[in-house]
C-alpha cells in the first residue's frame, strides 16, 4: 500500500496557504516552546494556557474536528482538508486532538454516535471548540484492565441518576469540566448488560479528588458521594454502556490512527546536534547514531501504521486488529525509547532540566516508557483483543465498530 500523500489539488493548496498562515500567526506566541505529538509532557502553566488558549481558536474555526458537522460544532469540511490541517499543525509538534489535556478525542465519536439529538445539541459544540475540558474515567481499584467489572454505581432516582464509588489512575494535573465515564446501572444485571456511560459535570456538589504522583506523570483518584446527576447525561440508553463501550475503546486503542508523529525524535536528533561530548557532538559518535537510528526506525513504523488506520478510519472499513497492533507496537517502542534515551544521555536523561526544554521532554519519555505498558489496559489486553479479531479461539471473528461522522455503527 502506497501511503504517501497525494499533490494537493488547486482547491487543497488555497486552503494550505490559509492553514499555513494561519498556524504560523496562532502559533507564534509559542515559538519558544517544544510540543510532543501527544500530551504536553512538562505540565506548566505557561504551556497549558497557550494550549488551551490554542484548542479555543482552532475550535473556533471548526478545525478541531473537522470533518464533523458545522451545528455540532465541527468544521464541514472534508477528509482531504483534515489531511491538510494535521500535516500543517504537526509541523509545530502538535495534532489537532492533542492539542491540549482533553478526552474530547474520544467523548466526541461516542455522543455523536450514540446520543441523541438533543445530547448532541448540548454537548458537542463545547467538546468540538475547545470550550471545556473531559477526563476518561475507567479505571477502578478492584478492576484494573477489566472494564466490563465496574462497581461504581449510578442508580436512578426520579429524573437523576445517583453516582457512588472511585475511579483511579485517572486525569492530569489541571481539573476538567466534565468526567467521561462508564458506571454501573443495574448491580443485579448480568456482566456487559448493566453498564452505562454518562458524562458528569465536573463542579456537582460530591465530586472529590486525591492527587496520584507516578512514574509515568501525575494522575488522581476521583470520588463520587451521592452525586446527583440528571438523567440526560446519560448517553446510549441505560445498561446500553458496553455498546458505547467498543466505540469509546476502539479510538482509546489506536483504531481511529493518526497522521501525526512523535516529536520527541525529532528533539532527539537536534539535542544530539547541539551537545558536546569530549569536544565533539553526540551525533558524531557512531554508537550514538546507531541509537538514534533504532528510534527513527521505531518512530517511522509507528506513524505508517497511525496512517493506515486513519485511512481506514476515514474510508469507513474497520480493521479488524489494526488499532490494537499498532497500540501493542506503539507501547513496545516507547519502552525501547526510553532505554536509547538513557543510552545515549546518561543520567541527563533522568534529570528535568528546566534550562533545556528537549530535556524535559526526555526526562518524561524516560519515566513514561514502563508507566505505558499499563495504561488504558495492559498488553495482555491487547494481545486478547488482536486474537478475538483475528477469531482465534472462537467460531467467528469480533468485528471492529465503524468510529466516524456518516458511517452506520457496525
Amino acid at each position: 500500500m502506497d501511503f504517501a500523500m497525494q499533490p494537493d489539488s488547486e482547491e487543497m493548496q488555497v486552503f494550505r496557504r490559509e492553514a499555513q498562515e494561519w498556524f504560523a500567526e496562532a502559533m507564534k506566541d509559542g515559538a519558544h516552546l517544544k510540543f510532543s505529538a501527544n500530551w504536553s509532557t512538562r505540565e506548566n502553566e505557561e504551556e497549558y494556557e497557550f494550549r488551551r488558549n490554542l484548542a479555543r481558536k482552532v475550535g473556533a474555526k471548526g478545525w478541531m474536528f473537522p470533518v464533523y458537522p458545522r451545528e455540532y460544532g465541527g468544521g464541514g469540511l472534508t477528509v482531504e482538508h483534515q489531511m491538510v490541517l494535521e500535516n500543517e499543525i504537526g509541523k509545530y509538534g502538535l495534532t489537532l486532538e492533542h492539542i491540549f489535556y482533553t478526552l474530547a478525542r474520544l467523548a466526541v465519536p461516542c455522543i455523536f454516535t450514540w446520543g441523541t439529538e438533543e445530547q448532541k445539541q448540548a454537548f458537542l459544540p463545547p467538546l468540538m471548540t475547545g470550550e471545556v475540558g473531559c477526563w476518561q474515567l475507567l479505571t477502578e481499584p478492584q478492576g484494573g484492565s477489566d472494564v466490563a467489572n465496574a462497581q461504581t454505581t449510578a442508580i436512578k432516582d426520579g429524573d437523576v441518576y445517583v453516582v457512588n464509588g472511585q475511579k483511579t489512575m485517572v486525569g492530569s494535573i489541571h481539573y476538567p469540566d466534565f468526567f467521561w465515564t462508564l458506571v454501573n446501572t443495574n448491580p443485579q444485571g448480568a456482566r456487559h448488560e448493566n453498564l452505562s456511560w454518562i458524562y458528569i459535570p465536573g463542579d456537582l456538589p460530591g465530586i472529590s479528588r486525591s492527587p496520584l504522583n507516578l512514574l509515568m506523570g501525575r494522575k488522581n483518584t476521583v470520588f463520587f458521594d451521592n452525586v446527583r446527576v440528571p438523567e440526560f447525561y446519560l448517553v446510549g440508553g441505560e445498561n446500553n454502556g458496553w455498546k458505547v463501550g467498543n466505540t469509546h475503546l476502539e479510538l482509546e486503542h489506536s483504531g481511529g490512527g493518526s497522521l501525526g508523529e512523535d516529536g520527541l525524535v525529532k528533539h532527539l536528533i537536534q539535542y544530539c546536534e547541539e551537545t558536546e561530548s569530549n569536544g565533539a557532538p553526540l551525533l558524531e559518535d557512531p554508537d550514538v547514531r546507531d541509537l538514534l537510528a533504532d528510534v527513527l526506525i521505531g518512530s517511522h513504523i509507528s506513524a505508517l501504521w497511525g496512517r493506515r488506520n486513519w485511512w481506514h478510519r476515514y474510508a469507513h472499513r474497520p480493521h479488524g486488529y489494526g488499532g490494537t497492533q499498532a497500540r501493542y507496537y506503539s507501547r513496545m517502542r516507547r519502552l525501547v525509547v526510553a532505554e536509547r534515551l538513557q543510552q545515549i544521555l546518561g543520567y541527563h536523561t533522568l534529570i528535568p532540566n528546566f534550562d533545556v526544554p528537549e530535556a524535559i521532554d526526555f526526562e518524561h519519555a524516560a519515566r513514561q516508557g514502563p508507566g505505558t505498558l499499563h495504561g488504558g489496559g495492559t498488553l495482555d489486553t491487547d494481545r486478547l483483543i488482536m486474537g478475538r479479531r483475528m477469531g482465534l479461539g472462537r467460531p467467528t471473528a469480533e468485528q471492529a465498530p465503524i468510529t466516524t461522522p456518516g458511517s452506520s455503527e457496525a
